[in-house]
């Protein structure tokens, strides 16, 4: 008995700039959770050396200062805006490629109450 396996066709690799959107705009949704929690971290640093919080959690050291919570959180959220932008740049491009190979249909009234 001769067991033949066959998998679908996937998608065609190309050389277009930004195939990877998808993944960037995944990366860049957590990574502007990341911005918050060290913004949040800097602030409650901050707080701390006025008075106004609690106890820090890292009382000395390299990451006890709140300069250094706040600048990982801008770098974070400019990486965030970045990734935004490239996977919004290969939206723009599937669209123009869509357009491009399959003409594009009216789409009637009656065809989208049909739809409903």
């Amino acid at each position: 008995m001769i067991v033949r396996i066959r998998f679908g066709h996937g998608r065609r690799v190309t050389r277009r700039k930004g195939k990877n959107g998808r993944a960037a705009r995944v990366t860049a949704s957590l990574l502007g959770l990341v911005a918050i929690c060290l913004g949040i971290f800097g602030f409650w640093r901050l707080g701390e050396d006025l008075g106004f919080t609690g106890d820090f959690v890292f009382s000395t050291g390299f990451l006890s200062h709140w300069q250094v919570w706040m600048a990982a959180a801008a770098a974070t959220q400019y990486a965030c805006w970045w990734l935004t932008r490239y996977s919004r740049q290969t939206v723009s491009e599937m669209s123009e490629l869509a357009e491009d190979e399959a003409p594009a249909e009216k789409i009637t009234a009656e065809k989208i109450s049909a739809q409903v």
